[in-house]
Protein backbone atom coordinates (compact mmCIF):
# COMPACT_ATOMS: atom_id res chain seq x y z
CA UNK A 1 0.00 0.00 0.00
CA UNK A 2 3.22 2.36 0.84
CA UNK A 3 4.42 1.55 -1.92
CA UNK A 4 0.98 2.62 -4.00
CA UNK A 5 1.05 5.86 -2.09
CA UNK A 6 4.60 6.81 -2.82
CA UNK A 7 3.88 5.80 -6.55
CA UNK A 8 0.74 7.78 -6.55
CA UNK A 9 2.93 11.61 -4.54
CA UNK A 10 5.84 11.43 -7.13
CA UNK A 11 3.74 10.67 -10.28
CA UNK A 12 1.29 13.75 -9.08
CA UNK A 13 4.06 15.90 -8.38
CA UNK A 14 6.12 15.36 -11.51
CA UNK A 15 2.60 16.30 -13.08
CA UNK A 16 2.65 19.45 -11.42
CA UNK A 17 6.18 20.48 -11.69
CA UNK A 18 6.33 19.98 -15.17
CA UNK A 19 3.13 22.15 -15.78
CA UNK A 20 4.30 25.25 -13.73
CA UNK A 21 4.71 28.65 -15.84
CA UNK A 22 8.06 30.24 -15.59
CA UNK A 23 8.23 33.52 -13.59
CA UNK A 24 9.38 36.56 -14.64
CA UNK A 25 10.24 39.60 -12.80
CA UNK A 26 10.75 43.43 -13.86
CA UNK A 27 14.59 44.46 -12.61
CA UNK A 28 15.06 47.33 -11.00
CA UNK A 29 16.54 49.68 -12.80
CA UNK A 30 19.06 52.85 -11.99
CA UNK A 31 19.45 55.27 -14.27
CA UNK A 32 21.32 57.94 -12.89
CA UNK A 33 19.03 60.65 -13.48
CA UNK A 34 18.27 63.42 -11.00
CA UNK A 35 15.27 64.86 -11.15
CA UNK A 36 14.24 68.13 -8.70
CA UNK A 37 10.74 68.48 -7.59
CA UNK A 38 9.92 70.71 -4.29
CA UNK A 39 8.31 67.36 -3.40
CA UNK A 40 10.45 65.76 0.32
CA UNK A 41 7.68 63.10 0.46
CA UNK A 42 5.40 61.23 -2.27
CA UNK A 43 3.12 58.43 -2.05
CA UNK A 44 2.40 56.50 -5.19
CA UNK A 45 -1.75 56.22 -4.62
CA UNK A 46 -2.99 53.67 -6.93
CA UNK A 47 -2.09 51.55 -9.80
CA UNK A 48 -5.10 50.55 -12.32
CA UNK A 49 -4.59 48.06 -14.75
CA UNK A 50 -6.55 46.56 -17.80
CA UNK A 51 -8.11 43.17 -16.55
CA UNK A 52 -6.08 41.40 -18.38
CA UNK A 53 -2.99 42.65 -17.50
CA UNK A 54 -3.77 41.99 -13.99
CA UNK A 55 -3.74 38.49 -14.03
CA UNK A 56 -0.84 36.55 -13.47
CA UNK A 57 -0.03 36.13 -17.43
CA UNK A 58 2.18 38.37 -19.45
CA UNK A 59 -0.31 39.16 -22.60
CA UNK A 60 0.99 40.19 -26.20
CA UNK A 61 -0.92 40.65 -29.23
CA UNK A 62 -1.29 37.43 -31.85
CA UNK A 63 -1.45 37.96 -35.82
CA UNK A 64 -5.04 38.40 -35.53
CA UNK A 65 -4.68 41.23 -33.24
CA UNK A 66 -6.01 39.32 -29.94
CA UNK A 67 -4.64 40.01 -26.90
CA UNK A 68 -3.54 36.83 -25.42
CA UNK A 69 -0.95 35.23 -22.77
CA UNK A 70 2.19 34.10 -23.55
CA UNK A 71 2.34 30.50 -22.95
CA UNK A 72 3.96 28.90 -19.79
CA UNK A 73 5.30 32.52 -18.81
CA UNK A 74 3.90 34.42 -15.89
CA UNK A 75 4.77 37.21 -13.97
CA UNK A 76 6.38 36.69 -10.23
CA UNK A 77 4.06 39.44 -8.36
CA UNK A 78 1.13 40.79 -8.41
CA UNK A 79 1.09 43.15 -11.68
CA UNK A 80 -0.12 46.13 -10.22
CA UNK A 81 2.23 45.82 -7.11
CA UNK A 82 5.00 45.05 -9.20
CA UNK A 83 4.09 48.68 -10.87
CA UNK A 84 3.46 50.38 -8.09
CA UNK A 85 6.67 49.52 -6.24
CA UNK A 86 9.18 50.24 -8.93
CA UNK A 87 7.71 53.56 -9.68
CA UNK A 88 8.19 54.13 -6.00
CA UNK A 89 11.69 52.88 -6.22
CA UNK A 90 12.06 54.71 -9.10
CA UNK A 91 10.96 57.90 -8.05
CA UNK A 92 13.37 57.92 -4.65
CA UNK A 93 15.84 57.06 -6.71
CA UNK A 94 15.79 59.84 -8.79
CA UNK A 95 14.19 62.75 -6.66
CA UNK A 96 15.77 62.07 -3.37
CA UNK A 97 12.27 62.12 -1.78
CA UNK A 98 10.74 59.75 0.74
CA UNK A 99 8.93 57.94 -1.62
CA UNK A 100 6.23 54.74 -0.27
CA UNK A 101 3.04 53.14 -2.01
CA UNK A 102 -0.64 53.48 0.02
CA UNK A 103 -1.08 53.64 2.78
CA UNK A 104 0.87 56.03 3.81
CA UNK A 105 3.61 54.71 6.51
CA UNK A 106 5.13 57.90 8.03
CA UNK A 107 3.16 60.50 10.41
CA UNK A 108 1.59 63.23 8.66
CA UNK A 109 0.40 63.29 4.64
CA UNK A 110 2.70 62.81 1.63
CA UNK A 111 3.52 66.30 -0.31
CA UNK A 112 2.08 64.40 -3.30
CA UNK A 113 0.36 62.14 -4.57
CA UNK A 114 0.45 60.03 -7.45
CA UNK A 115 -2.17 57.78 -9.10
CA UNK A 116 -1.30 55.77 -12.45
CA UNK A 117 -4.41 54.46 -14.65
CA UNK A 118 -3.44 52.05 -17.57
CA UNK A 119 -5.36 51.66 -20.79
CA UNK A 120 -3.01 49.81 -22.46
CA UNK A 121 0.24 47.51 -21.59
CA UNK A 122 1.06 44.99 -23.98
CA UNK A 123 3.53 43.85 -26.84
CA UNK A 124 2.07 44.17 -30.10
CA UNK A 125 2.19 42.17 -32.88
CA UNK A 126 5.07 43.90 -34.27
CA UNK A 127 7.39 43.48 -30.99
CA UNK A 128 6.39 46.94 -29.87
CA UNK A 129 6.19 47.61 -25.94
CA UNK A 130 2.63 49.51 -25.93
CA UNK A 131 2.05 51.40 -22.32
CA UNK A 132 -0.26 54.35 -22.54
CA UNK A 133 -2.73 55.25 -20.17
CA UNK A 134 -3.19 58.95 -17.55
CA UNK A 135 -1.29 59.32 -14.42
CA UNK A 136 -2.61 62.45 -12.07
CA UNK A 137 -0.47 64.23 -9.32
CA UNK A 138 -2.25 65.57 -6.38
CA UNK A 139 -0.32 68.27 -4.48
CA UNK A 140 -1.15 68.81 -0.84
CA UNK A 141 -1.85 72.51 -0.62
CA UNK A 142 -0.72 73.81 -3.52
CA UNK A 143 -3.17 73.48 -5.90
CA UNK A 144 -1.54 75.09 -8.78
CA UNK A 145 0.83 72.11 -9.23
CA UNK A 146 -2.01 69.33 -9.20
CA UNK A 147 -1.40 67.64 -12.85
CA UNK A 148 -3.45 65.36 -15.17
CA UNK A 149 -0.79 63.96 -17.52
CA UNK A 150 -1.37 61.56 -20.67
CA UNK A 151 1.27 59.11 -21.85
CA UNK A 152 1.67 57.14 -24.78
CA UNK A 153 5.09 54.88 -24.10
CA UNK A 154 6.81 52.53 -27.06
CA UNK A 155 9.21 50.74 -26.34
CA UNK A 156 10.76 47.56 -29.09
CA UNK A 157 11.32 44.08 -27.41
CA UNK A 158 14.51 42.36 -28.82
CA UNK A 159 12.89 39.53 -29.67
CA UNK A 160 9.65 37.70 -29.11
CA UNK A 161 10.85 35.99 -26.02
CA UNK A 162 9.18 36.45 -22.70
CA UNK A 163 12.60 37.80 -21.24
CA UNK A 164 12.62 40.01 -23.99
CA UNK A 165 8.97 40.88 -23.77
CA UNK A 166 9.63 41.74 -20.10
CA UNK A 167 12.32 43.53 -20.13
CA UNK A 168 10.68 46.20 -22.72
CA UNK A 169 7.94 46.16 -19.77
CA UNK A 170 10.40 47.19 -17.70
CA UNK A 171 11.69 49.93 -20.21
CA UNK A 172 8.46 51.36 -20.78
CA UNK A 173 8.28 51.11 -16.83
CA UNK A 174 10.94 52.97 -15.90
CA UNK A 175 9.98 56.00 -18.97
CA UNK A 176 6.72 56.38 -17.33
CA UNK A 177 8.81 56.66 -13.45
CA UNK A 178 10.70 59.67 -15.78
CA UNK A 179 7.52 61.44 -16.87
CA UNK A 180 5.99 61.55 -13.02
CA UNK A 181 9.21 62.45 -11.91
CA UNK A 182 9.62 65.63 -14.28
CA UNK A 183 6.04 66.34 -13.65
CA UNK A 184 5.93 66.62 -10.21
Amino acid sequence: MRIVISAFLGLSLAACSAAAPDRFLIEPVTTGQTVKTSAGTISVMTVNLPSYAKETGIYVQNQTSAIVAIPKADWADDTERAMRLHLVRSLADMTGADVASDPWPLGGVPEAEVRVDVEQMYVDKSGIMRLSGQFSIRRDRAESRNRIRQFDIETRAAAQTPAAIVDAHGKAWQQLADAIAKSL
